[in-house]
């Protein structure tokens, strides 16, 4: 009897493996056939939204053991690269919407505090005048108490979502909120390429497009890449896009929680620098006067040049005392660059300065490098500077070169006028900014040359060294009232890698300074760039001590090599002045009154505010590459700097209707902003900046 009842239990395990097998083979074979079908449908949709993705998936080669095995709910599982575990359980749209649900419940989200600006009723300029009325209000906002949105509404600006995985969530978040900008990340390409025959990406492009909305995808990136690519967008689209964002983790992962951790680190890119009005008409009316002043600018590319002759780039950095015997004693061998104040302590170590390069466009600045370095060693030296710079500085030089200025009103006209006049397109020196050593580098580099040497630029201190060279126009203490030299930027603890080791403290300005030098670096695919010294380590250069350096034998003929520079990269635009049709003061009241007629419609919801503020930004955004992207840069600064807190504020706090009474407040604010400008640009198109200026 025993026997008879273990084969009839058997028999039935098997019966039911047998129909359980039989059960799964049919949801593979229906799987295939709608995963096939889904696959080309998302690749056909690809090739008209994103051709450069369909090239991508076009050749994409999968790995030998690549598979999509079918769950018990009928949807595709996978194991990633490197992983032995399956990205889901047996049912990925019941584990995803749970995962959903708990993100939405107890959202994260991107929190700009637009309150601390400095309160400085002394500067009279336009816009600090509003970014002091703008400070003071968003404080009365704060003081409110208001709580602040906790769930994710159905609309909200921006998503950043970590992780593609197979693309279960995408959809379901899109069907629960509307976002105006959808960032989606992956590290591996191979998961998205997986997420192919599951998830229907047609649908989901083809429902944001016809929203209106900005869907990116970021592909088999890294965190750096990651990075500039999103520095790419808020340049091309706005730094609104990111000001406020719901992020979201979807797939665990190293890969990722580096990206999420360098995403924390440098969204404070996305939050300032973003130029506003008065520099921009300032800049705009020193390139007129560049041009008055018959100033030579950068327009060729000489091929004529011995690209090997040693370059010396020096800042006044720490690092720039421990290489001044290497200085003193190669100085006729090599071509001396001073980056700003560094001018000054070269004076005093006894090396003479062959081209000074110079970027800021204040009067200040003009009259502190007045007070700093003798006037007649000026008449012995070159002047490289971009068009920014203030004008009236050429005329202290023996021979002075501007190069243009990426995303400056100044330059989008000089460019406009190379071309009706020279047939040439203006070159634009990359990565220039913020600080003088970016300009030198890029100078030099965009020139051809690359036995690149830098010393002093250091991009912060040793933890307890000294700030600048000590030879430098600075104190070595800015609490010692008592001492002499200029008062410094002060370095607030943020930290780089050291060059030769340890790490060294940094701020804000210079962390970007020091990305930017790495992007040259990177750009120019440059391999023999020594940096010498305690500064900062650089990716992309030869780290040396200066004790290190061997002397140069090579003699230079510096006269010759210098007149080639000059004569072989610049060239005076054959006019005296520029005509009022190019400034295109009407145009500019036309552009003004536009944006004030989308910012006086009625608007109700948090939708319609966020449409208003998005329709005006389109509309100036799409003067880029026109003939009147100079006025593109005038109002976009003060856009990006009232929009970014406008569009915060409608989505920071939970009522929506105080978030609306706010936003009606604020934009009263950002409508006589965009007044003044108009009223303003007629008169100051080309007067010179009068920043320190005693009257």
């Amino acid at each position: 009897m025993t026997d008879r009842i273990d084969i009839t239990n058997e028999l039935d395990q098997m019966s039911e493996k047998l129909e359980s097998t039989l059960k799964h083979q049919e949801r593979e074979a229906v799987f295939a056939h709608e995963a096939n079908e889904r696959f080309e449908k998302n690749l056909a949709c690809f090739r008209e939204y994103y051709p450069n993705i369909a090239s991508a998936i076009d050749n994409y080669q999968t790995k030998d053991d690549f598979c999509l095995h079918v769950t018990e709910s009928g949807h595709g599982n996978f194991i990633p690269r490197g992983k032995e575990a399956l990205l889901y359980s047996q049912n990925p749209i019941s584990q995803t919407k749970k995962q959903l649900s708990e993100q939405i419940a107890r959202p994260v989200y991107s929190l700009t505090d637009y309150t601390g600006y400095p309160e400085n009723d002394e500067d009279v300029r336009i816009h600090s005048r509003y970014m002091v009325k703008l400070t003071r209000f968003m404080k009365k906002v704060r003081e409110c108490g208001e709580p602040k949105v906790n769930a994710l509404p159905e609309s909200f600006p921006s998503a950043v979502i970590f992780g593609i995985g197979l693309g279960y969530h995408v959809p379901l978040l899109l069907e629960h909120t509307q976002f105006d900008y959808t960032f989606l990340i992956e590290p591996d390409f191979e998961q998205f390429f997986a997420s192919l025959f599951c998830t229907d990406w047609f649908d989901v492009i083809e429902t944001v497009d016809s929203q209106g909305g900005c869907l990116f995808f970021h592909l088999g990136v890294d965190h750096k890449s990651f990075i500039n690519d999103l520095e790419k967008i808020a340049e091309d689209i706005g730094a609104f896009s990111l000001v406020r964002s719901f992020c979201y983790q979807h797939t665990p992962g190293y890969e990722l929680n580096v990206l999420i951790k360098k995403w924390t680190e440098d969204f404070f890119r996305f939050q300032y620098g973003h130029g506003f009005y008065n520099d921009a008409v300032t800049g705009l009316a020193h390139s007129i006067h560049h041009i008055r002043n018959k100033a030579a600018l950068l327009t060729n590319k000489s091929k004529k040049l011995d690209h090997d002759t040693p370059i010396f780039i020096v800042g006044n950095g720490p690092s720039l005392d421990e290489a001044e015997a290497f200085l003193q004693k190669n100085q006729n061998k090599g071509i001396v660059v001073a980056a700003g104040t560094a001018i000054a302590s070269l004076y005093k170590k006894g090396i003479t300065t062959d081209f000074h390069v110079l970027v800021e466009r204040p009067y200040s600045n003009y009259e502190i490098f007045g007070n700093i370095f003798p006037a007649d060693e000026y008449k012995k030296v070159n002047l490289l500077g971009l068009n920014t710079l203030y004008p009236d500085t050429n005329k202290r030089y023996k021979w002075a070169g501007i190069a243009g200025k990426g995303n400056e009103a100044g330059t989008c006209l000089l460019d406009v006028l190379s071309q009706i006049h020279t047939a040439q397109v203006l070159p634009l020196i990359p990565y220039c900014n913020p600080v003088v050593a970016n300009a030198a580098l890029s100078f030099f580099l965009h020139m051809g040359f690359r036995n690149i040497y830098l010393f002093g630029v250091d991009n912060g201190k040793q933890p307890s060294g000294f700030h600048h060279s000590k030879d430098s126009i600075y104190k070595a203490n800015n609490d010692d009232d008592d001492s002499k030299g200029y008062g410094c930027l002060e370095f607030d603890g943020r930290m780089i890698d050291g060059n030769l080791g340890g790490h060294v403290i940094s701020n804000d300005l210079f962390l970007v300074a020091h990305v930017q030098l790495e992007k040259l670096l990177n750009l120019f695919k440059v391999s023999s760039c020594i940096n010498v010294g305690n500064g900062a380590k650089l990716q992309g250069a030869i780290p040396t001590d200066a004790e290190n350096l061997m002397d140069l034998e090579i003699p230079l003929d510096k006269d010759s090599t210098i007149n080639s520079i000059k004569q072989g990269f610049f060239n005076v635009l054959p006019i005296d002045d520029v005509e009022d049709n190019y400034i295109a003061v009407d145009r500019l009241d036309e552009i003004c009154e536009h944006i004030l007629s989308i910012a006086e419609e009625t608007s109700s919801t948090r939708i319609d505010c966020a449409h208003q503020l998005q329709r005006q930004a389109r509309y100036i955004y799409s003067l880029k590459g026109s003939s009147l992207e100079h006025l593109f840069h005038i109002i976009k600064g003060a856009l990006l700097y009232y929009h970014c807190p406008m569009i915060t504020l409608l989505y920071q706090y939970e009522s929506e209707e105080f978030c609306i009474e706010q936003y009606h407040q604020l934009n009263e604010l950002w409508k006589s902003y965009i007044t003044e400008i108009m009223d303003d640009y007629k008169i100051h198109y080309d007067e010179k900046c009068d920043l320190g200026k005693v009257s």
